[in-house]
């Protein structure tokens, strides 16, 4: 469960940074018009799409920190909580894609959300299915 949640930790991370690129209108254009063709209209941020940016960045930050310190508490209830928070994350990444597709506003790259989410999910749920939790956790990973 440990290199699971350091995993996941990584990504939420990196994924922190990528975003952070989105203030810039052309390259937040090149990923989400050019490369992954997430949207039909063209990408650009106002106001709240600015405001909502930072608190997705600020959120991926936070739930990739408590993934990776999870593996230090050495707790496996606590751990549990926090992939419940990873699977609750997933499942409104989701519902977020289906909305858009329902809405016309996403293209073909969206297509992508569903790809992620979904096998976020499995691995989410297969972590707690077959954790062994009555076994003692290492204090170092």
């Amino acid at each position: 469960m440990e290199t699971y949640l350091t995993a996941i930790g990584w990504w939420n991370f990196i994924g922190a940074f990528v975003m952070i690129g989105l203030y810039n209108p052309s390259f937040g254009r090149k990923i989400m018009n050019e490369w992954t063709k997430m949207f039909t209209t063209e990408f650009k941020l106002d106001y709240w799409g600015k405001f909502w940016l930072g608190w997705t960045i600020g959120l991926n930050i936070f739930f990739g920190a408590m993934n990776i310190l999870s593996v230090y508490y050495a707790q496996i209830e606590l751990q549990i909580v926090i992939i419940c928070f990873d699977i609750f994350a997933y499942s409104f990444f989701l519902r977020l894609a289906f909305w858009g597709l329902k809405v016309g506003r996403c293209a073909s790259g969206i297509y992508s959300a569903f790809v992620i989410s979904f096998s976020g999910l499995a691995g989410e749920f297969l972590h707690l299915c077959i954790s062994d939790t009555s076994a003692p956790l290492s204090a170092t990973g």
